[in-house]
């Protein structure tokens, strides 16, 4: 998506600005994190089947609207259906997990949880390149064909289980619910507090790839690995690794070592694994981008990947056993009122981080402007015009610009968030002082 909708060599995609897709990024954020403090309330009131089907339906036309439409409103629009399905569906399947597990086999679960949705992630590069080669369009029908095996298991599966609350006798006792349990003050602040992390999820899984493609040389790393041409991509710069491919090593390093990580912190306080992971996901970010070569990006990913799987099954585990067994969905829920506050911020800062001083083509712009008194506007063109101009070859030039405006420190911003958000959270278990946090 933060290719599709805002690289501007990308052939095909939408080609728009930066501070933009940061704005569409903001729109799925809200509605996909908002509608879950609601729809788990209610997931625990009228049962979970008809919550997938729902969910489901929304979320293939989500995918159908995006596929076809390439004006700004019908594609925000498809982002709302899309962002409000999967909103439904994702406290949906993690109460259905919650509460069809002991709380002996509740720490291994999550992980397991994590481990199962990046087995399909791992799968999606090699699909969604293949499906990227005949359109970007074909990239949504795809995924729309995808959502449909969803309605399949969900009509199909007789275990399903259905445990409607007691608690919730009409709509408004969902809403007092949400209301009363989550103005505790010691959930309202762990809430805030990991919001701090999503703000660097957002920035890894929505920024990164962009920076990747301006201005990661990945070359070196593919020839020294002997890695295949499937795996590979032709650029300016040389033969690179493809981008999906160093996201699908993050992949394959959760499925790999996310239930070991688990089984190593089982025992330890949930709040202190919370703001240690927070650090090393933070450091990972910034070491991803603290240079051209591909090996500092190799090791970002590999620092970052093991602070990611330290903290999404503990920040599961934690608001899991926190909540009754009739509210499992709503407790759920909560969490992804730190994903809004964290994917929103997220979204706003890093399209606008980005566009002002790490997009290779505005940076392009600007030295245009700065040292050749040139003003050109179609940012699609910056580049090669300045290459022109400066007569550097592509080489040259990507490293005229890395060395004058330093892109690199663009991951700070988020580095200190981090270090914020980890501090939080060991303050809170220590204001606690009890360790069934």
């Amino acid at each position: 998506m933060p290719v599709y909708i805002a690289q501007k060599d990308a052939a095909g995609g939408l080609h728009w600005d930066q501070a933009l897709k940061g704005f569409i990024f903001l729109i799925w954020a809200l509605f996909q994190n908002i509608v879950p403090i609601f729809s788990g309330g209610f997931t625990d009131r009228y049962g979970y089947k008809k919550s997938f089907l729902v969910a489901l339906s929304l979320i293939f036309c989500g995918y159908i609207l995006l596929g076809t439409q390439r004006e700004l409103i019908p594609f925000i629009i498809g982002t709302i259906i899309l962002g409000i399905g999967s909103g439904i569906f994702r406290p949906t399947i993690q109460a259905s997990i919650s509460i069809s597990v002991s709380p002996e086999t509740e720490a291994k679960a999550w992980s397991i949880y994590v481990m199962l949705i990046n087995v399909a992630v791992m799968l999606t590069p090699p699909l969604s390149k293949f499906m990227k080669e005949i359109s970007w369009s074909s990239v949504f029908f795809a995924s729309a064909g995808l959502t449909l095996l969803n309605f399949l298991i969900v009509l199909f599966y007789r275990q399903l289980p259905e445990n409607k609350s007691e608690l919730y006798q009409k709509a408004r006792d969902v809403f007092k619910g949400i209301y009363t349990n989550l103005l505790k003050s010691d959930m309202i602040w762990f809430l805030l507090s990991m919001s701090g992390f999503i703000i660097i999820y957002m920035q890894f899984y929505e920024t990164l790839p962009n920076f990747i493609i301006d201005w990661s040389d990945t070359s070196a790393l593919a020839v020294n690995l002997y890695l295949p041409d499937f795996m590979l991509i032709n650029s300016p710069n040389g033969r690179m690794i493809s981008y999906e491919w160093i996201y699908n090593f993050n992949s394959v390093l959760v499925i790999l070592f996310v239930v070991f990580v688990a089984s190593i912190t089982k025992n330890f306080n949930r709040l202190k694994v919370i703001s240690s992971g927070i650090i090393l996901a933070a450091f990972g970010l910034q070491l991803c981008g603290l240079s051209r070569e591909g090996y500092f990006l190799i090791g970002g990913v590999i620092l970052y990947t093991f602070g990611e799987m330290t903290v999404n099954p503990k920040f599961l585990e934690h608001l899991s056993k926190k909540a009754q067994a009739e509210q499992k969905a709503l407790y759920m829920g909560y969490l992804n009122l730190s994903y809004t506050i964290g994917l929103s911020i997220g979204a706003l800062s890093g399209g606008f981080i980005y566009k002002h001083f790490g997009e290779k083509a505005f940076l392009a712009s600007r030295y245009l402007e700065e040292f050749y008194g040139i003003k050109e506007m179609n940012l699609s063109n910056s580049f090669e015009k300045l290459r022109n101009v400066a007569n550097l070859d592509t080489s040259a030039l990507t490293n005229l610009l890395w060395n004058h405006y330093q892109p690199l420190f663009i991951w700070l911003p988020f580095v200190f968030i981090g270090i914020i958000s980890a501090l939080s959270i060991y303050i809170l278990n220590k204001r606690k002082n009890n360790n069934n946090l």
